[in-house]
């Protein structure tokens, strides 16, 4: 079995400034009383389910806490909230830390607090944990501290100085091991970036150098879609999505992305003569034409192609995939066909063209001819 290990390191540097006063004739101020230090214990980090960023037994994540990390002790006295900076002093040999901190004098014995790790997650008004766009905004595909955040509840004594935690700090965020690989997963693509998207907050994971392998946090979901987009380093744009994606907090989960070259307009094709056409990129795809037994087509430049069972269909040049085609009539009323093959073509009977058997004008019999297709894909990838 083998185990990684995530040290999460955090460190704060603290200078404080001494106030003296001159001999003067000033009255001196009184001082303010000093406030109660506590000492306490957290449990180890992988201690329970419900904290151990775990989903997989034989490859995992253990996270533990280390000296010199610092946790948010938030709290409320006389409706004005503090935060307590709690420094892990010690931790044992079963993962158990240490912390120390010191809350305001005055504080009333068994006031609740809300433990955040790590001192930097906590809202700078003292009010709770930053918002999950605001800690995952600047992930760089490793797994660092930015990962691993947790937050916990407790009651602070002053009474006998003390901190008793009811709920351990829990993890808030999934972990992923992205793997990205092309559509078949025969082999895998370096990306820098890759944005995840859930619904419309995008999460942008942005290695130091392009990479297949990235380590990701993000919020727990419930039956959401979940779209991928990643520039390659060969400039190009990848993309995949799932329609329904469900993921716990405090879980490790390793994915396979199988992203293909998104979609992009390659070529747009104008109805110049009959059965003839302009490109406005050439060698990309071509349009031919073919008949029912008793079919024909023409051309006017106010129509397009127009006819009486005629059968348009487009097809992509060697190299080139096509992913849908948008056909667009004399008024430029339009369809989509998303589904090889792309054609467009009318009956004996009707002049009005169809895609997939549907009228592009609704069956209303407005429309006389087919003026520009628009074609839609990517460049295929080579072996």
């Amino acid at each position: 079995m083998k185990t990684t290990k995530l040290f999460f390191m955090a460190a704060l540097a603290l200078t404080f400034a001494a106030c003296s006063n001159d001999d003067n004739n000033f009255a001196q101020q009184p001082q303010k009383a000093e406030g109660i230090t506590i000492t306490a214990q957290l449990a180890p980090k992988t201690d329970g389910a419900t904290t151990r960023a775990v989903e997989d037994k034989t490859t995992y994540i253990e996270a533990k806490w280390a000296e010199n990390e610092h946790i948010a002790i938030l709290y409320e006295v006389s409706s004005t909230k503090y935060v307590a900076d709690a420094t892990i002093t010690a931790v044992d040999g079963s993962g158990t830390a240490t912390i120390t901190f010191t809350v305001e004098a005055g504080t009333p014995n068994n006031t609740a607090c809300t433990l955040v790790y790590p001192l930097s997650a906590a809202k700078d008004d003292h009010t709770g944990v930053k918002d999950a766009a605001t800690l995952l905004a600047a992930q760089d595909g490793t797994l660092s501290a930015n990962l691993d955040v947790r937050v916990g509840a407790g009651t602070i004594q002053t009474t006998t100085p003390g901190l008793t935690v009811t709920t351990q700090p829990e993890a808030q965020f999934a972990i992923f091991k992205f793997t990205v690989k092309n559509s078949d997963a025969s082999a895998t693509i370096n990306v820098k970036p890759l944005q995840v998207t859930i619904g419309a907050q995008n999460y942008v994971i942005t290695p130091a150098s392009a990479t297949s392998e990235l380590f990701a946090a993000l919020p727990p979901i419930s039956s959401e879609a979940v779209t991928f987009t990643a520039t390659g380093s060969d400039s190009k744009t990848y993309t995949c999505s799932k329609a329904s994606v469900s993921f716990d907090a405090g879980k490790y989960y390793q994915s396979t992305l199988k992203m293909a070259e998104a979609e992009k307009l390659l070529t747009t094709i104008t109805a110049t003569a009959k059965e003839q056409a302009s490109y406005s990129t050439a060698n990309v795809a071509t349009v031919s034409f073919s008949y029912t037994s008793g079919g024909s087509s023409d051309y006017l430049a106010n129509w397009g192609w127009w006819g009486y069972g005629w059968i348009a269909t487009v097809t992509a040049a060697e190299g080139y995939t096509i992913t849908k085609c948008i056909f667009y009539d004399d008024a430029n009323r339009t369809a989509t066909d998303s589904e090889a093959p792309f054609v467009v073509e009318t009956t004996e009977e009707d002049k009005t063209p169809r895609i997939n058997g549907t009228p592009i004008d609704g069956g209303n019999m407005w429309s006389k001819g087919i003026k520009m297709i628009e074609v839609y894909g990517y460049v295929t990838p080579t072996a």
